[in-house]
C-alpha cells in the first residue's frame, strides 16, 4: 500500500519559469574566454554563494586567473541586472502549486539557482512564493543537486519522510534520478525534451530508472491520479 503523500517539492529553472537559453554560467565563461574554464566549475561556484553583487561574484571568481577582472566586472554587472528580470513564469505554473497548497500539501522548492535570477523569479511568480512553506536553494545551502543532501535537507525542512513527498523537475540527472535514489516519488516534467534525448533513451532502453509519472508540461501535473 502506498504511504499518503503529504508534500510536494518543485525545481524551479523551466520546471515552473522559463530564462535564457544560456546559463549564466555559460555567459562568464564567454565573458572570460577562456575554453579551458569549463562553464560546470564557474556553477559550482555561482550557485552556492550567496552574493552581495556583481563585485562579490567577482572575487569568488578569482581562482580563475581571469586577465581583466574590470571588464569581466562589467559584464558580470549587466547579467546580474538582466538575470533580475529574466524569468518568465510557465503557463499553469501558479495555478499546479496554489491548487496543491489547497489539498493540503505541504510544499517546496529544491533548486541549482543564483542570487538575481531567484529575485526575478519571486517578481514573475509572486504566488508560488508565498504559497511554497520552504525553499531549499543551492546558493543558501552551499550545494548543488545531483547531492542528495540538498534534497535530505529539503524533507527535513518540512517534516517530511521520502515516500510521502514528491519531487517535480524537468531534468532527469539533476531531478529525478536524486529524488528517486532516497526513495522519492517523481514526476518528470518533459518541458525541453530536446536536451532530455540520452535520459530518454536510457529510460526506454531500461538503463535507468523509469520515474513514477512523466508530463509534457507543469500544466498537465494536476491531471495526475496520484492526487486522488
Amino acid at each position: 500500500m502506498m504511504t499518503k503523500l503529504k508534500g510536494v517539492f518543485f525545481d524551479i529553472g523551466s520546471t515552473l519559469v522559463m530564462g535564457p537559453n544560456l546559463s549564466p554560467n555559460k555567459e562568464i565563461a564567454l565573458m572570460i574566454n577562456r575554453p579551458e574554464v569549463d562553464a560546470d566549475a564557474i556553477g559550482k561556484v555561482i550557485m552556492v554563494k550567496e552574493f552581495r553583487g556583481p563585485s562579490d561574484v567577482i572575487k569568488h571568481i578569482t581562482s580563475l586567473d581571469i586577465d581583466d577582472p574590470r571588464a569581466v566586472e562589467s559584464g558580470i554587472a549587466k547579467l546580474w541586472d538582466r538575470q533580475e528580470k529574466d524569468a518568465i513564469e510557465i503557463s499553469g505554473a501558479t495555478q499546479s502549486v496554489v491548487s496543491l497548497k489547497q489539498m493540503g500539501l505541504r510544499l517546496g522548492l529544491i533548486s541549482d539557482i543564483w542570487v538575481p535570477y531567484y529575485e526575478s523569479v519571486k517578481r514573475a511568480c509572486p504566488a508560488i512564493i508565498e504559497a511554497v512553506d520552504s525553499a531549499t536553494l543551492s546558493f543558501k545551502e552551499g550545494l548543488k543537486k545531483p547531492d542528495t543532501l540538498l534534497f535530505k535537507r529539503a524533507l527535513l525542512s518540512l517534516d517530511l519522510a521520502p515516500d510521502e513527498a514528491v519531487m517535480v523537475g524537468d531534468s532527469y540527472s539533476s531531478d529525478i534520478e536524486p529524488a528517486m535514489k532516497i526513495g522519492m516519488t517523481t514526476i518528470w516534467v518533459l518541458s525541453r525534451p530536446e536536451r532530455e534525448i540520452d535520459s530518454i533513451i536510457n529510460v526506454i532502453y531500461g538503463k535507468s530508472q523509469k520515474p513514477d509519472y512523466i508530463v509534457g508540461n507543469i500544466s498537465n501535473l494536476l491531471q495526475l491520479n496520484i492526487w486522488r
